[in-house]
């Protein structure tokens, strides 16, 4: 049962987050117990001594529907606070909308009252200007519970999986002086650097391109490229996605080899540095996901054992859902995360057949089978969300999937090296290159016939018959692929 411990436990508060999130009460209970009959049949049938192991996996899907139902309960019914006032920190940067401006804050003295636990998105002029880490005061101001402005759509919860439970508007805000949160103020002060070195080397457009693949968010492009993004399918490359997580890790381990120190020291330099990163952007689910495959990659590297995929993924996943059920239902960043690099693992069975290739085809089949099983399992979820699907995405990943590890190291290297006379004016040369081929490459394929094409009326079951498809078909490659490996040593 050792063996199984791990996957079990976090399937079983997978499935726990799962019922506790998507269905009410008493489906979630009945989910619970069809869980457990099916365990201890098999327990019964197969493994008798594996009781006290089905026990645990029952408990541990009560944990989770347990903790999902909590958790939306508790923002369902917060109550509107009126007349608060107190100091307290902004949580983000400010973002510009239509009429106001947004930012998070986080009240720690109310006076006499206590301040909520959640946060609190506030809605004042467009002429105030904060950023990250600088304390406030605030108020006198109601605090009002989000409204659901959308039937398809519930903003409310949508807030909440950022720990968002109130609104203010129009609220008196003053800085304060001396009172900031002297980290977070830190890092924003290393983003704006990174954001005035950028720009310094890096004309537009390619400058926003290079910040969205620093710092993450289709907002740093200008409104046409993030739409060309958008249609053609590329809207990920300025997410902080496992990809590019991965592609750092590789570039700070290979750093700190180039420096000449041993394998244990080099993984300590990625791991470190893949912190740093993830925190410096604001730790989002994908990032944060990535980050925490990679630390167990890192970590059986150090202890010098065999690590597998699926298994690291599934308690990544339950480990991020324990702090945080909401993230299961209402980020659509975990969800597609999540698929993608589960398309990802489960597509390797499949790529190894074509193993005994030459170099050149074989990354060619591989980028084009690990591009093909990412787009074949977060399709449903982009029709769900967005209503559209383009018929070239496939096409245009192909064309970046070179392009993506140069341009994220380039757009890195300008950052670091951009200070320096020549060497910055070099590297950030060899960015533009990179970025301005993406961007030519995104307005090509956006032009196409048919290329912005929107698709509506998809269902709840044929989405689950989509992927219980394609789970069983990238199973049925696996039994192939081990069937030959069999046959051929055999």
């Amino acid at each position: 049962m050792r063996r199984f411990f791990l996957s079990g436990t976090s399937v079983s508060f997978l499935s726990g987050i799962a019922a506790g999130s998507f269905f009410d009460g008493d489906v979630a209970r009945m989910w619970t117990l069809l869980f457990v009959l099916v365990l201890v049949s098999w327990s019964v049938v197969f493994r008798k001594e594996a009781v006290l192991f089905v026990v645990w996996c029952g408990i541990c899907v009560a944990l989770g529907i347990s903790g999902a139902v909590h958790s939306t309960g508790h923002y369902q019914s917060l109550d509107k606070q009126k007349d608060v006032r107190g100091v307290g920190f902004v949580r983000s940067e400010m973002s510009a909308g239509e009429f106001d401006s947004r930012f998070i804050l986080e009240l720690y003295d109310c006076g006499e009252k206590v301040c909520p636990e959640e946060y609190v998105l506030v809605r004042t002029s467009r002429y105030v200007t904060l950023t990250d880490g600088m304390s406030v005061r605030f108020g006198p101001c109601d605090l009002e519970r989000p409204e659901r402005f959308d039937p398809s759509f519930d903003y409310p919860m949508y807030l909440a999986k950022e720990k968002i439970g109130f609104v203010a508007r129009g609220c008196p805000i003053d800085p304060m002086i001396g009172e900031d949160d002297r980290l977070r103020k830190s890092l924003h002060e290393t983003r704006m650097f990174i954001v005035s070195v950028i720009e310094k080397r890096v004309p537009e457009p390619e400058a926003g391109l290079a910040r969205g693949l620093i710092l993450g968010g289709s907002s740093e492009l200008p409104e046409a490229l993030a739409r060309d993004f958008r249609t053609v399918g590329l809207s990920h490359i300025v997410a902080i996605s496992g990809y590019n997580i991965s592609v750092l890790a590789g570039g700070f381990f290979l750093l700190g080899i180039g420096l000449g120190w041993y394998r244990k020291r080099a993984v300590w330099i990625a791991f470190l540095g893949t912190a740093f990163f993830v925190f410096l952007v604001g730790a989002p689910a994908s990032a944060v996901r990535a980050a925490l495959v990679a630390t167990a990659g890192f970590g059986a590297s150090l202890v010098s054992r065999p690590v597998s995929g699926i298994p690291i993924l599934c308690f990544t996943a339950a480990l991020m859902l324990f702090g945080n059920p909401l993230l299961l239902r209402y980020d659509i960043g975990f969800q597609l995360s999540f698929l993608a690099t589960f398309a990802i693992l489960f597509s390797a069975p499949w790529r190894s057949r074509f193993s005994g290739k030459s170099w050149f085809v074989r990354s060619f089949i591989d980028a084009f089978l690990i591009t093909f099983s990412v787009l074949l399992f977060i399709a449903p979820l982009t029709l769900i969300h967005f209503g559209t699907l383009s018929p070239y995405a496939l096409f245009a990943n192909m064309l970046v999937f070179p392009l993506v590890p140069a341009a994220f190291l380039s757009s890195f290297g300008t950052v670091i090296f951009g200070w320096i006379p020549g060497l910055g004016a070099l590297i950030g040369w060899m960015t533009y290159a990179a970025l301005h081929t993406l961007v030519v490459i995104a307005e090509m394929v956006a032009s196409f016939p048919g290329a912005n094409a929107s698709y509506t009326g998809i269902r709840g079951w044929s989405v689950i018959i989509w992927y219980v498809s394609c789970l069983l078909f990238f199973l049925w490659q696996q039994r192939v692929v081990q069937r030959s490996q069999k046959y051929e040593s055999a």
